[in-house]
């Protein structure tokens, strides 16, 4: 079940747990290559006389809000030099108050519209459909001090297992993967399905999902790297959500990078290591232009707390 974090404190050590030369810095889904003997590069630790300082998990990444301040002012500025082109174009500034407001009507059609697919098209978790996942979300939503519990919907994916929190009005939703769930309906891992839960949790409590924050960034998204360097810190803000409240689940992301059938087979420690030794023009440009940290990144971070994850080298 979820754990919320003690007061004055990060999320407990739990590190330690079957494995007694993990260093308390090490997360705990990491904790099960130590206890079989499999000690990855910069893993474990020996005989450390006092543990690391651990920063506070629920603290957003360092770089989301300067990049926001950033994305914001872009925006605006891409807003005005549109607007006074128009109103140096037509000299009307009733066109000109039109335009500037087809854009806040536009990004809320497209939110309205991708909320009634997922009412439309998903199946909508409740008590008495996938019950396990509707007691997850409802824990995880009271432990995370959301005033009331988002809707939860399920749907197939065509390839790559995503998972989604998004908002339209005063609702506020997140969308699972069919693959997190067997085919009784059961989560195929609770502690999975937990950290995912908490990870979407997070972007709600964080404000991802303000429709404001949404329009004044839009701009951004027009400046190759700069939308998506922030969608990334928010990204790894989110994790560290999940990671303060569940941090059993921390092999989630190894359920997101081999799938259903072989994640259990994937070594955490090997893949993170990779996040340092993998270099390349093309993987540096990835990088860049995704939206979401690679699940390498993702994994070094969610190893060594006393990093907060690559954004940008």
């Amino acid at each position: 079940m979820p754990h919320a974090t003690p007061q004055g404190g990060g999320a407990p050590a739990r590190a330690s747990r079957g494995a007694p030369y993990c260093s308390p810095s090490v997360a705990p889904g990491f904790a099960h290559a130590c206890a079989n003997g499999v000690r990855a590069v910069g893993m474990c630790g020996h005989g450390a006389e006092e543990p690391d300082e651990e920063f506070v998990p629920t603290r957003a990444h360092p770089w989301e809000t300067p990049l926001l301040v950033v994305c914001v002012l872009v925006g605006v500025a891409l807003v005005a030099a549109a607007v006074h082109t128009l109103w140096t174009a037509t000299g009307s500034w009733a066109w000109t108050a039109i335009a500037a407001a087809a854009i806040p009507a536009a990004c809320w059609t497209v939110r309205g519209l991708r909320y009634a697919r997922e009412r439309a098209e998903s199946v909508k978790i409740s008590p008495t459909q996938f019950p396990e996942a509707y007691r997850s979300v409802v824990t995880m939503s009271s432990a995370m001090g959301l005033a009331r519990p988002p809707e939860a919907y399920v749907r197939p994916t065509r390839g790559r297992i995503v998972t989604d929190a998004a908002a339209h009005g005063l609702r506020r939703y997140l969308v699972l993967p069919q693959e997190l769930f067997g085919p009784d309906g059961r989560p195929r891992d609770p502690d999975v399905l937990a950290f995912l839960v908490a990870h979407q949790f997070g972007h709600v409590a964080a404000g991802h999902t303000s429709f404001w924050r949404r329009v004044a960034t839009l701009g951004a998204e027009l400046v190759p790297g700069l939308g998506t360097a922030l969608a990334r810190t928010m990204e790894y803000t989110a994790d560290n959500h999940a990671y303060a409240h569940h941090p059993e689940g921390v092999h989630a992301v190894r359920f997101l990078a081999a799938g259903p059938d072989l994640y259990t087979r994937v070594n955490m420690g090997e893949m993170a290591d990779r996040a340092r030794t993998d270099r390349g023009g093309s993987l540096l440009l990835y990088h860049l232009l995704t939206r979401r940290p690679s699940n390498t990144r993702r994994m070094a971070a969610l190893r060594d707390r006393r990093r907060r994850g690559r954004v940008l080298l």
